[in-house]
């Protein structure tokens, strides 16, 4: 007795495709089960046709999918890309009838949640306490509220009825080591969102033209996950700065890599005006974003160093053994962000491991005195003993 064929094979057979249209609907799936991109763009689709078919053929089949005269089209297997009720004649993708027909033996939710596919999964996520002011401890506990599964899908249908745009971009800048990443982690794992992280060195090539094509990739795969997920990820962009930085005046130079820079922000800034679906970015440095980009971040957090409170209270969190005179002593000495804080209880957690013995107050005096490049009389940094 054979084994049952799968959808793919026994479908390609009934529906009487020719060797050209089984290539092509390979091409599709592929892409759509183990890239995340639902929609292929037309030169993308060419340029890998070219290197199965040659120039000719090619040509042939590019003529044919212009006109909607291929046998995909005729059959309902393949359609063009809708964008706001209108056609997309440079991007093309598998019809719902293909992908029932087709596919019918693949579990998109099983494989989306449960399949890495360089997802962050909200439920690997491990809860961490986060201290903030109080201004924004109510902010990020709005946002959280808000991209709740039972309050965002009545959020975005209300503004999908009102004719505004559905998605939500957010921008959360402050120095280094006040929690903007952690934040989106905790967030993610409050609502049960999985992320997709931007892998921000993978978007830049030494190719002219490549960076673009990248950078346009991850929308497109992100555009995919969203579809085919259910709960609505989070695209998170740490240390965006890199690529959300400002537009070069081109008169002034018309280098390559200028072009290239314009070029990926022109890509985000039109992304993100038709996003559908949640972008988060973090940055060190807002200085540097260009002012087009300000309009498009609805929700606008900046994180501050901690105050006195914060301070001593993430003090006691992470090492627990120290009194509250030893915590405030130290929150009053060292202007310290979370991340530095932690330092000196990892630093603390290996002394003990050395030395049989938990570090007194002196030696977490020493082992902050450590922590800075430079000592300076007060403010950020440390005081000198």
């Amino acid at each position: 007795m054979t084994a049952p064929k799968i959808c793919f094979v026994r479908k390609q057979a009934e529906y009487d495709l020719g060797e050209d249209s089984v290539i092509l609907m390979f091409v599709f799936c592929c892409d759509l089960l183990y890239r995340d991109i639902e929609s292929i763009k037309s030169e993308d689709l060419w340029k890998e046709l070219y290197s199965i078919y040659g120039r000719i053929m090619t040509r042939q089949i590019q003529d044919r999918f212009r006109t909607r005269e291929h046998k995909l089209f005729k059959k309902g297997l393949v359609e063009f890309e809708f964008q706001n009720g209108m056609a997309d004649t440079d991007h093309f993708r598998l019809t719902q009838t293909a992908k029932d027909e087709f596919l019918s033996d693949f579990d998109f939710k099983k494989k989306s949640k449960h399949q890495g596919r360089g997802l962050i999964h909200g439920e690997s996520i491990t809860s961490k306490n986060l201290f903030y002011s109080t201004q924004i401890k109510s902010r990020i506990g709005e946002l959280t509220e808000m991209l709740r599964e039972e309050n965002f899908s009545g959020i975005r249908k209300r503004l999908e009825e009102s004719g505004m745009r559905t998605g939500f971009a957010c921008i959360f800048s402050g120095p280094p080591g006040t929690g903007k990443t952690e934040t989106v982690y905790q967030i993610a794992r409050e609502t049960g969102r999985d992320i997709m992280l931007v892998d921000i060195a993978n978007t830049k090539s030494m190719w002219f033209g490549e960076s673009e094509k990248r950078i346009k990739a991850v929308f497109d795969r992100y555009r995919g996950i969203v579809r085919n997920n259910g709960l609505v990820p989070i695209l998170l962009f740490n240390e965006a700065d890199a690529v959300f930085g400002k537009r070069r005046e081109l008169a002034e130079s018309r280098s390559g890599p200028d072009q290239t820079e314009n070029a990926i922000q022109n890509i985000i800034l039109q992304e993100m005006e038709n996003l559908n679906g949640i972008l988060i970015a973090t940055t060190n440095m807002t200085m540097n974003f260009d002012k087009a980009f300000e309009r498009r971040f609805l929700y606008k957090i900046n994180f501050e160093k901690p105050d006195l409170v914060s301070k001593r209270l993430m003090w006691q969190s992470f090492i627990p053994a120290l009194t509250d005179s030893d915590a405030e002593r130290l929150a009053e000495r060292f202007d310290f962000s979370g991340g530095q804080i932690e330092n000196i209880a990892r630093k603390s957690a290996v002394s003990f491991i050395l030395k049989g013995a938990a570090p007194d107050i002196s030696s977490l005096e020493t082992f902050c005195g450590e922590e800075s490049f430079e000592k300076t009389s007060g403010g950020i940094g440390f005081r000198a003993c």
